[in-house]
């Protein structure tokens, strides 16, 4: 219970009951109209999100004497050296057919820049409203509300692209990322300031926001987000209409007495959701199937958790999946760049960023929890805190600085807890919820930590995730090695529909050339196995749905793949498969250095900077396999992506052509039975080669170290000597 204490301190802190339940379950009531429980805890007086009434007097002493001192003073620096004297921009136009079915290359970039210039707006607005609130100069105040009150002058005909380039731009119809960017922000900024508008001024914003509001409201149940189940499919959630949920509500509570009706159904269409239906991505575990970028996603539903936790709701961050979450990052994501599964921005690999690593702090001062702080310790990007970036890269940003200030200050009175060492947690992770498995050799020391990332999912290759199942990642000693191959420009470009989302690009498998089907609800995994003893960690993932959708009815009867993590050093992987007629396999390895194959030992050498990794294929029965490394993307990256001129949404490395080794058995068979194993080694070659064979059905492992292992593997049982 101690490590909830500080959700009660927080409770007292903005004037809540000290009667408050600690972490209370979730209200079971039935989600109709007039439910008391949905409105119990909503103020009485605005304004009600941002900074609430009666709290200004204490987030002027955050922001001058407080922790919030020198974030507060970057902002003001930036807003007065670049964004006082700014001119309001001209609204985007349209720009043709929006369906990113229909995108390419040039209709990204202008679909990306409507989306800057809302951002801009947007946070011109915010940082206006909090400096004035700040510091009381009406300067800062007469910029917010000139671009509040300009940004209600934007068309939301989005339909109207079909007569050519013109207003519309804006509407959540047309361009929903440049919808989001206003909306996600605006009415709060109203709710902050709306005293210091006239009468007439509040009939136009309010005009705008009436419609824009329930634009957007329709369009998010159009998304299917009343449908939705948590931790499932079932109702075949919408990534995007998901994102926007934390937004909706809060854009209810801001405008609580200006459009009564509307913002109570806003309200109560996000409360419901987060408290019956929250997550879709994921469960109790704290996955996220879409992947570890993605999980990014978090963070902006955690604005909506925040507005709960400032009017004391016991709702507030009161699921296991709040306490679990910061876990996925934990055991996915080292600090160190490296690939992941699921979509990646751009130069398509991943660290911990600062980011991610503030919202983990505050998240740890709501749960208390040790353990993220030890990982927030970790990162090893040089930024500056992102509460203290100031106001610069305003068009891309979000979170922006200004938001970071206000969750800080949101938990500023709770204590940072102490570390606790990463050490003491179990090595290794299975997240039932989305069907993956981490294991690690150190977790918590990146430097001397072997990774291995295996995914079997339940949510297919649908949405962001791709056509990877049974697909593993192994990162060792700081150098990522066997990697998730591919890049994504923007959504659904050429390379990323034709390589990214393919099998092929995976370390995986490939039966007669086919893999599984991409953006399909039906190409799922299921890990069936999850089992540790002192010497392993095992898990069995079962990918037999995930083939079938490529394969004629009745072809492909079982697809299964062990990964054996032995001592915590090196890494074992039987496949089986058992096709109804005979086919045949092609094993699968991708890295960013050239692959090295010898023929005659199947043997693949992957030569990193800092480590290696050798691979040994082994058959039971002598096995004839055609070696091919491909030095090409079958659909090239987008040129002036590959040539460094564009950065999209965060560069996360450099573009470049990989490595990919194609393994391909010369015979046909109905049943194949595959082992691979793989050394990572520091610091170059091993001293002693790895040999491996099969003997009567037992694995033996001659390792470079100089041990011998003796691996039998059962369906579910192991035996190692």
């Amino acid at each position: 219970m101690s490590s909830f204490r500080p959700f009660l301190a927080a409770a007292l802190l903005v004037g809540a009951p000290a009667s408050l339940p600690l972490f209370a379950a979730a209200p079971s009531v039935a989600s109709v109209p007039g439910d008391a429980t949905i409105f119990a805890h909503v103020p009485a007086t605005a304004p009600r999100t941002l900074v609430p009434a009666g709290r200004v007097e204490a987030f002027r002493a955050y922001i001058t004497t407080g922790d919030g001192a020198v974030a507060f003073a970057r902002l003001k620096a930036d807003f007065d050296g670049e964004w006082i004297n700014f001119p309001f921009p001209p609204e985007p136009q349209t720009y043709g057919d929006p369906e990113p079915k229909k995108r390419d290359t040039a209709k990204a970039d202008r679909w990306r820049a409507a989306q800057d210039v809302c951002g801009q707006v947007s946070g011109v607005a915010e940082a206006g409203a909090l400096l004035w609130l700040g510091t009381g100069d009406t300067r800062y105040l007469a910029k917010a509300k000139e671009f509040l009150l300009r940004s209600t002058e934007w068309s939301l005909d989005g339909e109207s692209w079909e007569k050519g380039p013109g207003p519309g731009a804006t509407d959540i119809y047309y361009n929903d990322e440049a919808h989001f960017r206003l909306w996600r922000k605006l009415p709060q900024v109203y709710d902050l300031i709306r005293g210091e508008l006239t009468d007439a001024e509040r009939a136009r914003v309010l005009a705008h926001f009436r419609a824009r509001g329930e634009r957007s409201a329709a369009w998010i149940r159009q998304g299917r987000v009343e449908q939705a189940v948590k931790n499932s499919l079932a109702g075949k959630p919408a990534s995007h209409p998901i994102r926007f949920m934390a937004m909706t509500g809060l854009a209810g509570l801001a405008l609580w007495d200006d459009l009564s009706e509307q913002a109570r159904d806003w309200w109560q269409l996000s409360y419901t959701f987060y408290r019956d239906r929250f997550p879709s991505w994921g469960g109790d575990d704290g996955g996220w199937g879409e992947g570890i970028a993605y999980w990014r996603g978090v963070i902006e539903h955690a604005s909506f958790q925040d507005g709960l936790l400032t009017i004391g709701d016991p709702l507030a961050y009161n699921t296991p999946f709040w306490r679990n979450t910061p876990y996925f990052q934990i055991y996915n994501v080292q600090p160190y760049r490296h690939t992941g599964f699921g979509d990646l921005s751009n130069a398509g690999k991943f660290d911990i960023e600062p980011r991610t690593a503030e919202f983990l702090m505050h998240l740890a001062r709501v749960t208390g929890d040790g353990h993220l702080v030890s990982y927030v310790g970790l990162m090893r990007n040089d930024n500056e805190k992102p509460a203290e970036a100031g106001l610069k890269d305003l068009n891309r940003n979000y979170p922006t600085s200004a938001e970071f200030i206000l969750r800080n200050f949101a938990a500023a009175r709770l204590p940072v807890p102490a570390p606790k060492p990463l050490t003491d947690l179990p090595p290794s992770r299975w997240f039932k919820d989305v069907g993956w498995v981490s294991m690690h050799s150190t977790l918590g020391r990146p430097d001397d930590d072997i990774q291995v990332m295996f995914k079997s999912s339940p949510y297919g290759s649908f949405s962001h995730s791709h056509a990877d199942q049974n697909a593993f990642i192994l990162n060792a000693y700081g150098e990522n090695l066997a990697i998730n191959s591919g890049y994504r420009e923007f959504h659904r470009s050429p390379h990323h529909k034709g390589w990214t989302w393919q099998t092929k690009s995976k370390n995986a498998l490939l039966i007669d050339g086919k893999g599984q089907a991409t953006q399909s609800m039906k190409a799922t995994g299921r890990i069936s196995v999850y089992d540790t003893g002192p010497r392993y960690t095992r898990t069995t993932g079962d990918a037999t749905a995930a083939y079938q959708t490529e394969q004629p009815e009745g072809r492909v009867k079982s697809v299964l793949r062990d990964l054996v993590f032995i001592d915590r050093r090196y890494l074992v992987i039987r496949d089986r498969v058992s096709l109804a007629a005979p086919g045949n396999l092609t094993w699968l390895l991708h890295a960013e250095r050239p692959i090295e194959w010898r023929a005659e030992e199947t043997t693949a050498l992957i030569r990193g900077e800092k480590a290696t990794l050798t691979t040994c294929l082994v058959t039971p029965e002598r096995v004839s396999w055609k070696g091919t490394v491909q030095t090409k993307f079958d659909v090239p990256v987008d040129p002036k992506y590959a040539k460094g001129g564009m950065a999209g949404f965060g560069k996360t490395g450099a573009w470049g052509e990989q490595s990919h080794l194609l393994a391909e058995t010369e015979e046909a068979s109905a049943e194949h039975v595959v082992y691979a194993v793989l050394w990572p080694e520091r610091d170059g070659l091993p001293v002693r080669p790895l040999a491996a064979r099969v003997v009567s059905g037992r694995l033996q492992v001659a390792r470079p170290d100089g041990k011998v292992d003796t691996l039998t593997l059962g369906d579910s049982t192991l035996t190692l000597e």
